[in-house]
């Protein structure tokens, strides 16, 4: 068996272990934990639906104490209304009848607004009189009703002060057949306990409602029935109740507010499990994911073993393409697979060091090149001034003569100093003048040097020899040795960390096409045919570019900018340093 296969054999076993004492303890403590939601859900919904029960009920017994007991800003009050009409038909008038009917039917009304479920509020009194109001959508009560013929009458007498609770159904006290309930009860002097009349409060059928505190109607069956007659006011599940009888249950009983009304609540235990067994298959779901990443893991164990030996075959692939930069965390490690990194890397840090070794030998010939080429001097230039020498001097030993031959050797010591690649501006303005003198005998002072340099820059370092070719090249390609112009200008300027020197000409200029070609033969990258020589190129302008560009990077060296007729301008750019 491959090596590989039996670390993911052996982990894959180890996993399994954990994952089974992981799995035995969340399903204990999940059953735990379902059995007290049950619980809790039960008893929560119980104690939620008893309260929703005896709300209703009080605000029943508040209306009746209200009306018992709440009397006006002038001390009147319902019981004393009542007190006028307990005793015989010649204690009191029609307009006593009238009165008292506004005042009642003025604080019913009242009431009703308050309780929107109450239809009609009735007062039947000893002496036949009936103080009545009800909600204009509902029919009234019947004018022949006579409620001491029947026998919720005497039933609400023989309570003594309780409340008589009637069923759902229509009343034959009513003009109209709508199904409601009523509660009633009789009144009575608080002070002699005098018979004063009965209370009768018709409700709307869903007064007792408990749908909206029932959150699982299907698995909870709540029932308000009446204990001293069995007459059910209120249950959400009569055709399920064979389901209840025969599963796993647990039935909850509380007395309301109202006696004799009780709260009962079954809850089918089994469908309750059920419902809340969703858990279980989050748990499997669970399980299943552990188990996945328990092989995953595993896998990426055994894999690691082995990566160390590909990575470093892998690393040793991409070196093909010249790259010497290694670094890998396999090196701080102490065993063989450490030790075959860190060889590695010191072999390619040898490498990396040989490589450097031969590119610096190559800098420094081609810095013995370009100390070489500085030394030069053009040839024809060279020869040019000879001759004007010779012929001067064999016409008349004169001034002209002693200034050019001290600017020639001034020009000669120059640039073959070698003490620094850089000089001051100052340094590069001198030679350049040495120049122009020379120059300025040889064609008769037919063209002029007008410098415009701040006297802040004069000992900014440069590269040295960068100036007088420019301007030799300004005064042969552009005056065209004083036939198309007479003026040179050099001018210089700083900015933040660059400094722009420019040498500019009122010569001929140039076209476009050669001056976009020209350009364009700056930004190219400087070649060599061979060690320590450079292709055809005079000390020139590409020159001048190659040297500034190897010295200060990409982004320095010469800019040309020209117009037929109107001259030429080229821009050195330099950093300040």
């Amino acid at each position: 068996m491959k090596l590989r296969n039996k670390f993911f054999l052996i982990f894959s076993v180890l996993a399994i272990i954990p994952l089974l004492i992981i799995s035995t303890y969340a399903y204990r403590h999940y059953a735990q934990t379902i059995r007290q939601r049950v619980l809790e859900f039960s008893e929560n919904l119980f104690q939620n639906a008893v309260a929703e029960a005896n709300t209703t009920l009080n605000d029943i017994s508040q209306t009746v104490n209200y009306m018992t007991f709440y009397s006006g800003e002038n001390g009147y009050s319902i019981v004393e209304t009542l007190k006028t009409f307990a005793g015989s038909e010649d204690d009191f008038t029609s307009y006593d009848v009238m009165k008292a009917s506004q005042y009642c039917n003025s604080v019913f009304q009242n009431l009703m607004v308050d309780n929107e479920y109450i239809h009609g509020i009735y007062i039947f009194t000893p002496t036949n009189v009936v103080f009545s109001s009800s909600v204009q959508q509902y029919s009234a009560l019947r004018s022949d009703y006579r409620p001491e013929m029947y026998k919720w009458y005497q039933d609400t007498l023989d309570l003594e002060g309780r409340f008589y609770i009637s069923s759902f159904t229509s009343q034959d006290m009513f003009t109209d057949n709508t199904d409601s309930i009523y509660f009633a009860k009789s009144i009575r002097d608080v002070y002699n306990h005098k018979f004063l009349g009965v209370m009768l409060i018709d409700c709307d059928p869903g007064v007792i409602n408990l749908d909206n505190v029932n959150s699982m109607p299907d698995i909870t069956l709540l029932t308000i029935s009446n204990t001293k007659n069995s007459i059910v006011l209120y249950t959400n599940l009569d055709s399920l109740e064979d389901d209840f009888s025969r599963s796993n249950r647990e039935v909850k009983k509380a007395s309301l507010a109202i006696s004799p009304l009780e709260l009962t609540a079954t809850f089918n235990y089994d469908a309750l499990y059920k419902e809340f067994n969703l858990t279980g298959g989050i748990l499997l779901t669970i399980a299943f994911t552990c188990i996945s990443g328990y092989i995953i893991l595993a896998y990426a164990f055994t894999k690691s073993l082995v990566r160390p030996l590909e990575s470093l075959s892998h690393t040793m692939s991409r070196q093909k393409g010249g790259s010497f930069a290694f670094s890998s965390p396999y090196m701080n490690r102490t065993d063989e697979i450490g030790t075959l990194y860190n060889e590695y890397a010191n072999m390619l840090e040898e490498l990396d060091a040989s490589i450097k070794r031969d590119y610096k030998d190559k800098l420094i010939i081609l810095d013995a090149q370009m100390k070489s080429l500085e030394a030069r001097i053009n040839s024809h230039f060279l020869f040019n001034t000879l001759e004007s020498i010779n012929s001067m001097a064999e016409l008349d030993d004169n001034e002209p003569i002693a200034t050019m031959s001290l600017a020639l050797g001034n020009m000669f010591r120059y640039s073959i100093k070698t003490q620094s690649e850089l000089v001051t501006l100052q340094d590069e303005l001198s030679h350049v003048r040495d120049y122009i003198s020379i120059q300025s005998i040889r064609f008769s002072n037919r063209f002029s040097l007008l410098t415009d340099i701040p006297g802040d820059l004069h000992e900014q370092k440069v590269l040295k020899l960068i100036l007088q070719p420019l301007v030799e090249n300004a005064l042969y390609h552009g005056l065209n040795y004083c036939t198309r112009g007479d003026q040179i200008v050099l001018s210089a300027r700083r900015e933040e960390s660059t400094l722009y020197i420019s040498v500019s000409d009122n010569g001929q200029g140039m076209p476009p096409e050669m001056l976009e070609a020209l350009n364009r033969k700056l930004e190219e990258d400087a070649s060599f045919t061979e060690l320590g020589h450079r292709t055809k190129q005079s000390i020139g302008l590409k020159n001048i570019h190659s040297r500034i560009e190897l010295y200060y990077g990409k982004g320095y060296g010469l800019h040309i900018a020209s117009s037929m007729g109107k001259g030429t301008t080229i821009t050195i750019r330099l950093p300040v340093l």
